[in-house]
């Protein structure tokens, strides 16, 4: 089978079925989908190796994140490879688990591999060595959920978006919130989410605020039930991650405490898991999938153009709150004829600039 009869198939010229497979961002959607269907009924599939010795191109994108365990990296991956798929590229995804040494490991594998660009989520945009390396090997690549004015990023503003949730608490009749956080040294956007906390305690006169940093996602049950044991316990907790919400749900049963009716709980990702509990988790809802297919777009329109990403030109997508059914007022306001029940709805749009 021929490129000619796919083109002859699909009524257009043998140019614009070779574009279909080798840039298929300067297509319409339309004349794309005609000649992929006209390779399909056809049988044609194109041959990869010939069309790396003619472009000089690998037709892979490397992608580098932590864990597939936290199923926001999991939703990211998804919008990843899907759009990847429709821009012609196939990936090869690689996982650190947080830590520096396999993350050096995964660039040098990918480096070793002639990858035409990266995506990956690093610990710290400002002080990572990966990065570094691959601009030494002038390698395109796109930063997801990390967010740094010096870096090609796709991002929200987790520290609006804390701040409007910590606002949102307040505004509840709470006072004593406490931040749940893995460790803030490891993690930049564990950092912007805490600015965000701690900036509207400030903004609101509180100046209790408290962080509770659980470096360990499996040791943070035990850790939280401890503290919320204790007589001066946070009415509510905001979570800088939707694990480490659920975690602290159980924490809260541990304790003998009801959530809403003692104890608050909002997360931030906003994974499905959280939409199927009872009560159903109150979240900052990211979109992860549509950050991982903004990433490849990005990355592959510079490709198109044989330049790299700039960091003037990075992408904020927005988030939301969604108040679910785990954020109430606290137990003292509870009690009041005039409480305000949580809404299911999302509310409290936080919009950034690119």
């Amino acid at each position: 089978m021929t490129i000619a009869q796919v083109a002859q198939r699909a009524g257009v010229s043998t140019a614009t079925v070779s574009r279909a497979f080798n840039a298929p961002q300067l297509l319409a959607r339309s004349t794309l989908e005609r000649v992929r269907a006209s390779a399909r009924a056809l049988g044609f599939v194109p041959n990869a190796s010939a069309r790396t010795l003619r472009t000089q191109r690998s037709r892979i994108l490397g992608v580098v994140l932590p864990t597939l365990r936290n199923p926001v990296f999991a939703e990211c991956l998804e919008g990843i490879a899907a759009r990847a798929r429709d821009a012609g590229y196939a990936i090869v995804p690689l996982f650190t688990d947080y830590t520096a040494t396999r993350e050096r490991d995964a660039i040098a594998h990918l480096l070793a591999r002639d990858v035409d660009g990266v995506i990956l989520t690093v610990a710290s945009a400002a002080r990572s060595t990966s990065l570094a390396r691959l601009r030494a090997a002038s390698l395109p690549y796109v930063l997801a959920y990390n967010r740094h004015p010096a870096q090609p990023c796709v991002s929200v503003d987790g520290e609006a978006a804390c701040a409007q949730a910590t606002a949102r608490l307040i505004t509840l009749g709470h006072r004593r919130i406490a931040m749940v956080s893995g460790t803030l040294a490891a993690s930049d956007r564990a950092r912007q989410r805490h600015r965000g906390y701690a900036g509207a305690m400030a903004t609101a006169g509180i100046d209790h605020a408290e962080l509770i940093e659980v470096p360990f996602l499996e040791d943070a049950t035990q850790a939280l039930a401890s503290r919320l044991a204790r007589g001066d316990r946070p009415t509510a907790l905001l979570c800088s991650n939707d694990l480490l919400a659920l975690r602290s749900l159980r924490a809260a049963m541990l304790a003998g405490l009801r959530v809403p009716a003692e104890l608050s709980v909002v997360g931030f990702d906003g994974i499905a898991l959280g939409d199927a509990l009872a009560p159903r988790l109150s979240t900052i809802v990211q979109p992860s999938d549509a950050m991982g297919a903004a990433c490849v777009d990005w990355l592959v329109r510079a490709l198109g153009a044989g330049t790299a990403p700039q960091p003037s030109d990075s992408i904020s997508l927005p988030c939301a709150l969604r108040e679910g059914e785990t954020c109430a007022p606290p137990p003292r306001m509870a009690r009041s004829p005039h409480r305000v029940r949580p809404s299911s709805r999302p509310s409290h749009l936080v919009r950034s600039p690119a």
